[in-house]
Parts: C-alpha cells; structure tokens; sequence
C-alpha cells in the first residue's frame, strides 16, 4: 500500500500554532520527558485497566442469539459503504443483560446514557461511538491508487467502532486468492470490542461473502418462521461457525487487546507484531488527552522502531484542537518533532488536512 501525502507541519495556520487557549497545560507535552511515557506509573495503577488479550471464541459466544441491528453508512468523501451496529441496539443488549453479576455497574451506567457522558477517564473511554475522524481514515484509505499487496497485519489502537478496519478488512474478503493477514484490535474496555467492535466485523463479512441464501439460511436455520431483515443480522450459532471457519479458510487471523496502553501493551504486542512484514497502524482520536498523547506517540514510535525488519506505516487522525479538553494535532507535531530530534530518530511524519468544516488532520508516520 503506497502512502504519499505531500504535507508537512508547515501547514498548520499560524492562527492554530498560537492559540493561546492551548498554552495552559500542554507546555509538558511538547517536551520531551527523561523518563519515556510507556514507563509511566499511572499507567499501572489499580483502577486503570491492564492490557490482556481477549479470546475471540468467547467473545463469539456471548453474542450466541443476539439479533443486531445495524445501518448502512457512506463516506462523505468517496462514498465508500460501511456498516455499523446501531447504538440503540447496544444499549437494548446491555439492558438484557444488566442482571450478570460481572457487569461493571459504573461501566454500564455510562454506556447507557445514564451520566450523558461520552467518556469517563479511566472507566470508558467513548469506544461505542463512531467519531468524524474514523471516518476520515476510510475516505483517505479508499482513495489510494494502490492495494493491499504490502500489508500482512493491520492494527487499530482505540479501535472502538473500527470503522477503519472493517474497511481494509473488506477489501481482503474480496482479494482472489486469499492472503494471510492479521488484524489486531485494541480498545480500553473489553465490552466495545464485545459490542461493537466484533459485531461489525461480522456485520461487514456477512454483506460482502454470503449469498442471499446463505443470509438467510445461516440466520433461520431450517426454522421458516424466523424473520431475516437486511438490517438485522441473528448471530445464530450457525452464522458464527461460518463467520469463525471462513476466517480461518482465508487465513485471516482476528486477535483483541482490552486494557490501557503503555510498556505491558507493547511488550503484549511486539511477539504479534515480529511475525508480519507490512504493518499498517491506525488510530483515530486518541490524542484527546493531554496526559495520553505522548503515550499514543511513544506507543507508535516503539511499533516502528522495534519492527526494523518490517515495513511500518502509522496513521493518526484527529482534530485540530480539542476545545475544552486539551489534546491537538498541534501538541502531537510538536512531541514528535521534539523527540525525532532529541534521540535522532529515523522517523518521518506529515500531514494532511481534512477538508471540512471542523479542522481535523491525519498524521502519517513511518
């Protein structure tokens, strides 16, 4: 996959690089700490939730006879088709399930719109929503004059919704004959990968491999009276046998990671990541957080570095300026200039703007 943006951190407008509104606070992000952000303690402290990885045959499991119902998306840019589990079918699960004795009731309050809070540092960090700059990834992905003869492992930190992912996912349904690839999917609470993440995964392989037959008999199961509508999907014990056999006949390998970044993510990942020879990272308003931006640069810095055999190339979209919380595409260019320049560092970034009407970027890394 050939990435070639043609723009630098000169072209953030100066009216950006001055905001004073971005001075309080940020100071320390742009500067490069002595001890490296993955180290950094917080992030093993006992109400922060430790990276692990998830089993995909147990999160198949748990979706055993849940109708889904989902939209049809297209992108704004290129009307790339996507679809997406609706929210209010979320929360109509979760509902269901509100009387399982490992249901985080903070969690849950939150993800039903108990609080009207977007996110809780910390508890939940926002992942059922599918946010503008997702969607930009996938306008910027699908109009690539290349394929994906390069890449053999996608990684989506924060992938929440994983938009981004489901899209590359569905170019490699599609590829004649099939390639080994691996598709890593990380999000800070295991119930967005439970409720979103994988659910429109299976939505995305269901409306690209089956046949309308197939559609239907996977959900009804010789049972005629069960309703199949297109925007529903009954993940019948059947249609997750398929979806989890089909994988493995194409070669693609699904792994998941709960948990906060940091030193124990990265050491959790490099044993993925040493097998691939083209890595393609992605994540997508993860820089919100003044705290968590340098994390979200070092965790890619260290995929790139500790990868010298592979072919890794980073995408971070996110807006400009996170008015009211403090995290910016601005703050970013600056920490990573800093620390390319303190170590030496053989990195390369750029950036593109995005047009619309919210000032919104995309970093490339490599």
């Amino acid at each position: 996959m050939s990435f070639s943006f043609g723009f630098s951190s000169k072209d953030f407008s100066d009216d950006e690089t001055d905001n004073d509104g971005l001075a309080t606070g940020l100071e320390a992000v742009s500067a490069v700490s002595s001890v490296n952000p993955l180290d950094d303690v917080r992030l093993l402290a006992k109400e922060i939730v430790q990276p692990q990885w998830e089993d995909l045959k147990t999160v198949l499991d748990s979706l055993k006879d849940v109708r889904v119902s989902f939209e049809q998306i297209s992108t704004p840019r290129n009307s790339t088709v996507l679809y997406r589990r609706d929210l209010f079918d979320v929360k109509h699960q979760l509902m269901s399930e509100a009387g399982d004795e490992d249901e985080d009731s903070v969690e849950l309050d939150i993800l039903m719109g108990e609080t009207s809070e977007d996110l809780r540092k910390n508890v939940y960090e926002g992942g059922l929503k599918s946010w503008e700059c997702s969607i930009d990834v996938v306008d910027y992905l699908s109009g690539l004059n290349h394929g994906l003869e390069d890449i053999d492992c996608v990684l989506e930190l924060g992938c929440g919704t994983a938009l981004p992912t489901e899209y590359v996912y569905s170019k490699f349904l599609q590829l004649q004959p099939a390639k080994d690839v691996n598709f890593i999917l990380s999000d800070y609470n295991k119930s967005v990968l439970r409720l979103v993440t994988i659910p429109n995964l299976i939505i995305t392989w269901a409306k690209v491999v089956l046949s309308e037959e197939q559609y239907c008999q996977l959900q009804r199961c010789n049972d005629e009276t069960i309703p199949v509508r297109s925007d529903e999907l009954l993940l019948t014990d059947q249609l997750l046998q398929a979806f989890y056999h089909d994988m493995q006949t194409r070669r693609i390998t699904i792994n998941l990671m709960s948990g906060t970044w940091g030193r124990s993510f990265t050491n959790l990942l490099a044993p993925k990541l040493s097998a691939h020879s083209g890595i393609l990272a992605i994540t997508s308003e993860t820089i919100y957080q003044p705290e968590n931006l340098p994390v979200v640069a070092e965790t890619l810095l260290d995929i790139i570095l500790t990868n010298k055999n592979s072919k890794v190339k980073a995408l971070v979209a996110a807006k400009d300026i996170y008015f009211g919380v403090g995290g910016s595409i601005i703050e970013f260019d600056k920490y990573l200039k800093n620390r390319i320049q303190q170590d030496l560092l053989p990195i390369t970034y750029n950036a593109q703007k995005v047009d619309a009407s919210l000032k919104r970027s995309i970093v490339f890394i490599e």
